[in-house]
């Protein structure tokens, strides 16, 4: 029997085929220390176990949806939300694992900055058999992700948090034209009304396997490149093919927050040129306060400034490799303290092998 007040938090999570993992994502909500919570978990037309391992696990807390066939994640994931009746949604994903502060720490914050509509979390990596990997940290304050929203997502889809009937409201739920997406749409969508943020802390572990949704769906995995291509497209007046726009896009994405690698310090130079020139256009259109667009600019120019002094050692002037004064001034010219940081080192290193290599 269902209790007749509703909890603070519904956590959704689907499931198709993924017995493997999802008696350990159910556990770890189970387990939070934040207890005034309901689990719903949607099964997608499994065929295997997955089912009756969440049947497995007796606790009033969970409450199990079965399709009659695959619906797919974003209509799965709609349905959960429908049935939800918890002042927050809160999503893990069935091979991820919550950290047992994760909703405690979510929800606290959400009753500090009653304004914010939708937060996230800082995460760890891990491998398929659960050993920690890498830790990841992403942007926390809404204007920067925003800003980073135009290039990839900095929200992991198992670390949100947000307020149910405001977004149901305000923006709806996901697309489910969208295979693989339909967070990244429905993040965009929330940030362009309501104000998002990230809790600065480790709340969540994203396991990567051979049938995660990362692995699993090949091409569709350019749905949110092609959105952000198209958004660029438009700000900057690019012309050309989808695609085309999509590989421009990725330099911009390396050039500001991956690996610029193999690319001449002319071509280097242009795609810094190219992100100001994306940034600039993101600012004029969200009427960016005056003093986040400072601090954005300041942000942006050091990230640069930081990832040209990176690659200095390896990227091609005249046929050499290492920093040249032209990469020096323009890292000089965008943000000089840039050569305060550990890059900086590396590129003393470049320039010190550069002129030992001249005869």
């Amino acid at each position: 029997m269902q209790d007749a007040r509703p909890p603070r938090v519904s956590v959704v999570m689907a499931v198709h085929d993924g017995e493997r993992f999802v008696g350990e994502a159910v556990d770890s909500v189970l387990a939070q220390s934040f207890r005034d919570l309901e689990l719903i978990v949607v099964d997608d037309g499994s065929r295997d176990r997955s089912a009756e391992i969440v049947r497995a696990r007796v606790d009033p807390r969970i409450r199990l949806l079965t399709n009659d066939r695959n619906f797919g994640l974003a209509a799965s994931l709609n349905r959960g939300i429908a049935a939800a009746r918890g002042e927050f949604i809160a999503r893990l994903d069935a091979d991820d694992v919550a950290l047992p502060a994760r909703l405690a720490r979510q929800v606290a914050y959400m009753d500090a900055h009653p304004d914010v509509a939708l937060a996230g979390s800082w995460h760890e990596e891990m491998s398929e058999e659960g050993v920690p990997g890498a830790q990841v940290r992403a942007p926390t304050a809404h204007w920067e992700l925003r800003w980073h929203l135009c290039l990839y997502s900095p929200f992991a889809h198992s670390a949100v948090l947000w307020r149910r009937e405001l977004v149901a409201r305000e923006i709806g739920a996901y697309d489910e034209r969208l295979a693989y997406s339909m967070d990244y749409d429905l993040w965009w969508r929330i940030s362009t009304r309501l104000f998002v943020a990230n809790v600065p802390e480790y709340l969540v572990r994203l396991r990567t396997h051979a049938t995660s949704m990362t692995s699993t769906y090949g091409d569709r995995t350019n749905e949110g490149l092609r959105m952000q291509a198209a958004h660029a497209a438009r700000l900057l007046g690019w012309e050309g093919d989808e695609w085309a726009n999509v590989d421009r896009l990725r330099r911009l994405y390396r050039m500001l927050i991956g690996a610029p690698l193999g690319r001449t310090q002319q071509e280097l130079g242009q795609d810094c040129t190219d992100v100001m020139a994306l940034f600039e256009a993101f600012l004029r259109e969200e009427e960016v306060p005056r003093a986040e667009a400072q601090r954005l600019w300041d942000d942006v120019r050091m990230r640069l400034g930081r990832q040209l002094l990176w690659v200095s050692r390896t990227a091609t002037w005249r046929g050499r490799r290492g920093a040249s004064i032209r990469l020096l001034w323009l890292v000089a010219t965008l943000a000089p303290k840039a050569f305060l940081s550990r890059q900086a080192v590396d590129a003393g290193i470049g320039v010190a092998a550069r002129v030992l290599r001249r005869p």
